[in-house]
């Protein structure tokens, strides 16, 4: 199928071809005649997978085909983190090019005044953050007693997030008329189920779930000792595979920095975002890494949550991923629209059976590799269980006298003895300071 059969308006298409975007991708073919045909929807679909593109066309659509005055907001896309909310701003903008259909931007991080100043000009479509928006919800600044689609994207990274009462509350202020289509990269997370009530007889859409998509990616694991010799590795990685857009994951803020001074001091040009870094440096880094001027971004899951960065080559897990479901996410970093990936995880010994539970989660199996070199004495466990995960030392059975468990016998070497007192030194003699 091809875009041209969906019967998209002139102007989209127009940006379509300019884009050249000739082909809708599977969740694009299934979501956008639903959202058409004025269906509340629900959509798993991994990271990368088009779904900006599935709810912004049908949306502009209908606005192209049922033009009114610019008198309130008509649309509402809840995003859980504001690198997400400037990509799917960007993303507008390159569809509505051929338009006069407005978009505004609520986040935090950014001037409040300003955002006053945008709600009050009621673009057609605001995109926005629960945080910042309920605060303007609170003070009054926004209407949405006449808004025609809410969108909830990245439903699941919000939840996680802590977001539900505000997705709620924000639910609560909207016309009850809408329609709402909710996007995650699971609907088996356990906090869906709080939100669900806010659509009325959903289509349910699975394309390519979380736990069963990146059949294009090759996954690997290296085995290492400690973090100094991750630190090794990841340095050798980038350079066996000579890959010239890489993004290696951390779990702490104090890894990412260390491990990106590492890599400079290897001659490769790298930059860290994680959650202490301002707004307006991780917005110059991430503008860097996308323009070919950073070669390697280390960053946390926080910081990463939400960037869609085409071609990235190569995805290192220096610390495993704490979930299945982040595991996910960070690997599909790379092997965006159907390209071919490659992510590799450095794992520990202590890291294995968290590792282990991650495969049998997500029914893969990382490939073993081996760094010419770059050796550990770290081979993996010695003996496994039948889940997988390394078995450790038996445990000593304890003899037990008949009917009473737990109760020792007494060894035929050493007879059990009596207890003597306890004697303390009274510094004269010795006297013990109990007597029977």
């Amino acid at each position: 199928m091809e875009f041209s059969e969906l019967g998209l308006h002139q102007s989209l298409q127009k940006a379509l071809d300019k884009l050249t975007f000739t082909k809708p991708t599977d969740v694009q073919v299934q979501t956008i005649p639903a959202v058409l045909a004025g269906k509340d929807i629900m959509v798993s679909a991994k990271t990368g997978s088009g779904k900006t593109a599935a709810f912004l066309l049908p949306m502009l659509h209908k606005f192209l085909n049922d033009p009114r005055p610019n008198t309130s907001t008509r649309a509402l896309i809840l995003l859980p983190t504001r690198e997400l909310a400037l990509q799917t701003v960007k993303a507008f903008e390159q569809f509505a090019g051929y338009t006069q259909i407005k978009v505004g931007l609520i986040m935090g991080g950014e001037a409040y005044k300003h955002q006053v100043a945008t709600v009050r000009k009621n673009p057609e479509v605001l995109v926005a953050t629960p945080g910042r928006l309920v605060e303007h919800i609170k003070n009054g600044n926004v209407d949405f007693s006449d808004l025609e689609f809410l969108v909830l994207d990245e439903s699941d990274r919000m939840l996680d997030m802590g977001f539900q009462e505000n997705m709620l509350a924000i639910a609560a202020v909207c016309n009850e008329e809408r329609q709402n289509l909710l996007f995650s990269a699971t609907l088996k997370h356990k906090g869906i189920g709080g939100i669900t009530g806010l659509l009325q007889d959903p289509v349910r859409i699975q394309v390519d779930s979380a736990k069963e998509g990146h059949s294009n990616i090759t996954q690997q694991r290296v085995f290492a000792d400690d973090d100094s010799h991750k630190e090794k590795l990841v340095v050798k990685l980038i350079a066996e595979e000579d890959a010239q857009r890489v993004i290696v994951f951390c779990n702490t803020r104090l890894q990412c920095q260390k491990v990106s001074n590492i890599l400079r001091a290897n001659k490769l040009v790298s930059e860290y975002i994680h959650g202490e870094v301002t707004q307006s440096d991780r917005k110059q880094v991430m503008n860097r890494f996308i323009d070919g001027k950073i070669r390697v971004l280390v960053a946390t899951d926080v910081a990463a949550r939400g960037l869609d960065i085409k071609d990235v080559d190569l995805v290192i897990n220096f610390s495993a991923a704490f979930t299945g479901d982040e595991h996910v996410h960070r690997v599909g970093r790379t092997g965006r629209s159907d390209k071919t990936g490659l992510a590799i995880t450095l794992i520990s010994p202590k890291e294995f059976n968290p590792m282990s539970s991650i495969e049998r989660y997500l029914k893969i199996r990382l490939i073993p590799r081996k760094v010419k070199g770059l050796e550990g004495t770290y081979n993996g466990p010695k003996k496994l269980k039948s889940s997988g995960k390394a078995a450790g030392p038996k445990k000593k059975k304890t003899k037990t006298t008949a009917g009473k468990p737990g109760k020792k016998l007494p060894s035929k070497k050493d007879p059990q003895k009596k207890r003597s007192a306890p004697k303390v030194n009274l510094g004269d003699g010795s006297e013990p300071l109990f007597k029977r």
